[in-house]
């Protein structure tokens, strides 16, 4: 890798609102990776048949 040069980058005059303001949008925002996880499903209980006689 090239080494990159401290003194040659230049930031954008907004640069630190920018950040600022982004770094407050995360912070606000819910989790997004997350999934709520599901109750696992019951089974069905079997209906009862009326026998014919």
């Amino acid at each position: 890798m090239a080494k990159s040069n401290q003194e040659e980058i230049e930031f954008h005059p907004d640069a630190m609102q920018r950040f600022e303001r982004a770094v407050s949008v995360v912070a606000k925002s819910p989790p997004q990776h997350r999934v709520t996880k599901k109750p696992p499903l019951k089974p069905r209980a079997k209906k009862k048949v009326a026998k014919v006689k």
